[in-house]
C-alpha cells in the first residue's frame, strides 16, 4: 500500500489514531483524534510542534516518558489533556512501523497510537466507588449515632430533673450553668440527627419548600457566623418549589459558609445565588452524572484560595479535610454529599488554586418529583398511653433515668433490658397498660417483641422509641411499624406529653 493511500485510510478511520516518532514528536492524526482532542485541523495540531508527552495529564507519566516510547508509553487507560485544558480518560494501544523516506522524519521507526474514549465509564466507576465509601461509613456512623442518642437522651432527662428541683430565687449562676449544659446537649443531639441522616439510618423529611425562603431565613445566622472582613450577598431568580428538608438545607448552607470562611482567612466575598437549571441527556453522557430534568439550584461561591483538582477529587471522602495543616471537622462535606443523595439531588464543585470555589446544590423541583411518582416521607404516627407501663431499653443509664421520670409523674413502671426479658416480666406481672420499647435491642428487637405479643393476643398499646426513624426500615426492605413513635433524644416534657396523649386515647384514667 502506498503512503498516500495509507494516510487517506488512517484519516477516514472511525477509531482515533495518532502517529509520532519514538521520541514523541507528533507527525499526524486522523479526524477522529482531532475531534476527540478538540483540534479543528491537523495543521492546527502540528503547528506548535507538540510531543505526545504533552497530552498526558499526569506529571509523573510525562516525566517518565523521556526516552524510547516503544518501551515506555503506557498501553493502558490513562488521563489525557484536550486542547481546551479539560481531561479525558483514554484506553491507549501502541504499535510500530518502519518509517517511509521523508524529510521530516529523523527516526527509522514510527509509533502508531490508537486511543478510545472511556471517560464515561470512569465517571460511573467513580460514582460507584463513592457510593460504596458512603455506604461503609454510613453503617459505622449509624451504629455510633444510636449509642450517642441514648447517652444524649439520658443527659437531657437528668437536666430536666435537676431543673425541676430548683426553687425560684436561687442562684442565677446555677440556672445559667444548667442552661449552658442544656444548650450543649441540644447541639449534640442535632449533630446526631445529621449524622443519622448521613448514615441513611434516618430519612430526611422532604416537603415542598421555597429555596429562596429557606436561604433568606439562613442569611442572618450565616452573617453572624462570618467575620466582619467577609462580605456575604444573596440573589435569587424565579424558581418553583423544590422537594427538600428545610433544616437540612440550612445545615448544608452553614457547612459551606464555614468552609468558605476558612478558605478566606484574610477576608473576601461569599455569594449565594438561588435559581433554576437542569441537565439534559447530553450532559449525562458527557459527564457520567446527573439525572436529566429541571432543578432548583443553590450556588455558593467564595473568593478564597481555592483547591487543586486532586483535593476536589477527594473532597467527599470521609474524614478528608481540605484545610491545610488541619485535620478539619472530618465528616462535613461527606455529610453534605449524603444529604444531597437523600434529596435525590446532586452536588457540583468547581475550584482552582487562587481562583476561589463554587459549589452548586441541585434540588429536584416538586412538580417534577410528583410527575415521577416520588412519595413524601411519612411522619411518625401518634397514639396512646396508660398508668401501668412496661419500659424496655437495653441502655442501662437511659433505662434508669426514664423509669425515674415516669415514676415521678405518677406512673407505675416495670422495666426490662430486652425483648425476651420483657416477655418474662409480662408472664409474671401481667399485661401493662402501655408498652414503651426501643426498636434496636439484642435478643428480640422492639418490633419482634410486638409481633410476639400480638401472636399471643397480649399486645397492649405500644410506643416505639429509637434514635432511628421508622422509615429506615423501609430502606432495609421491611414494612414501617404501624405504631406511635418517639424519636431520641426526647425531653421529659415530650415523653410525658406522649404518654398522657396515649392514655387519653385508650381511655385510661390518669392521676
Amino acid at each position: 500500500m502506498s503512503a498516500d493511500i495509507r494516510n487517506r485510510t488512517i484519516h477516514s478511520a472511525p477509531i482515533a489514531r495518532l502517529r509520532c516518532t519514538i521520541s514523541g514528536h507528533v507527525l499526524g492524526a486522523n479526524a477522529a483524534f482531532l475531534a476527540l482532542m478538540g483540534f479543528e485541523s491537523e495543521s492546527e495540531l502540528r503547528e506548535s510542534n507538540p510531543r505526545i508527552q504533552d497530552f498526558l495529564a499526569d506529571h509523573d507519566d510525562r516525566a517518565r516518558l523521556a526516552g524510547d516510547l516503544t518501551r515506555e508509553l503506557p498501553s493502558q487507560e490513562v488521563r489525557w489533556l484536550r486542547r481546551d485544558g479539560s481531561s479525558i480518560w483514554l484506553r491507549v494501544r501502541t504499535g510500530t512501523k518502519r518509517a517511509e523516506t521523508r524529510d521530516d522524519v529523523e527516526e527509522s521507526v514510527i509509533l502508531e497510537v490508537q486511543v478510545e474514549d472511556v471517560t464515561g465509564r470512569h465517571h460511573l466507576e467513580d460514582q460507584l466507588l463513592q457510593a460504596q465509601k458512603m455506604e461503609t461509613v454510613g453503617q459505622l456512623a449509624g451504629g455510633m449515632a444510636n449509642d450517642l442518642n441514648n447517652l444524649l437522651t439520658g443527659i437531657i432527662a437528668h437536666l430536666d430533673l435537676l431543673e425541676d428541683g430548683f426553687q425560684k430565687g436561687e442562684s442565677d449562676r446555677i440556672h445559667q450553668d444548667v442552661e449552658e449544659i442544656r444548650r450543649a446537649a441540644t447541639t449534640g443531639s442535632q449533630m446526631v440527627k445529621h449524622l443519622l441522616s448521613f448514615s441513611r439510618g434516618e430519612r430526611l423529611r422532604l416537603r415542598e419548600v421555597s429555596l429562596e425562603e429557606v436561604t433568606r431565613s439562613s442569611m442572618r445566622r450565616l452573617r453572624s457566623a462570618l467575620p466582619d472582613d467577609v462580605q456575604i450577598d444573596m440573589s435569587a431568580s424565579a424558581v418553583g418549589p423544590v422537594l427538600a428538608d428545610a433544616e437540612a438545607v440550612e445545615q448544608m448552607l452553614a457547612t459551606l459558609a464555614a468552609n468558605a470562611r476558612d478558605a478566606m482567612p484574610e477576608g473576601g466575598r461569599l455569594e449565594i445565588r438561588v435559581g433554576a437549571g437542569g441537565f439534559d441527556q447530553e450532559h449525562l453522557l458527557t459527564t457520567g452524572w446527573g439525572d436529566p430534568g429541571d432543578y432548583g439550584i443553590v450556588t455558593v461561591t467564595d473568593t478564597g484560595r481555592g483547591m487543586s483538582a486532586q483535593t476536589v477529587s477527594r473532597l467527599f471522602e470521609p474524614f478528608f479535610s481540605a484545610r491545610e495543616g488541619q485535620d478539619g471537622p472530618g465528616l462535613t462535606m461527606s455529610m453534605v454529599y449524603g444529604m444531597m443523595k437523600q434529596h435525590r439531588g446532586f452536588i457540583e464543585v468547581e475550584s482552582e488554586p487562587g481562583e476561589g470555589t463554587t459549589i452548586r446544590l441541585y434540588f429536584r423541583l416538586a412538580a417534577s418529583a410528583a410527575r415521577d411518582g416520588d412519595d413524601e416521607l411519612l411522619q411518625p404516627d401518634l397514639a396512646r398511653t396508660a398508668p401501668r407501663i412496661l419500659f424496655v431499653e437495653d441502655d442501662e443509664n437511659l433505662r434508669r433515668v426514664t423509669v425515674r421520670v415516669l415514676q415521678a409523674h405518677g406512673f407505675e413502671v416495670m422495666e426490662a433490658t430486652h425483648g425476651l426479658h420483657a416477655l418474662g416480666v409480662m408472664a409474671r406481672r401481667g399485661v401493662p397498660d402501655l408498652l414503651i420499647t426501643d426498636l434496636v435491642m439484642p435478643s428480640l428487637t422492639g418490633l419482634e417483641l410486638v409481633d410476639e405479643l400480638e401472636r399471643q393476643g397480649k399486645l397492649p398499646p405500644v410506643l416505639l422509641t429509637s434514635g432511628y426513624s421508622p422509615d429506615f426500615l423501609i430502606e432495609e426492605g421491611q414494612p414501617a411499624p404501624q405504631y406511635p413513635f418517639l424519636e431520641k433524644p426526647w425531653s421529659i416534657d415530650a415523653l410525658v406529653r406522649k404518654v398522657r396523649e396515649l392514655l387519653e386515647t385508650s381511655a385510661v384514667e390518669v392521676a
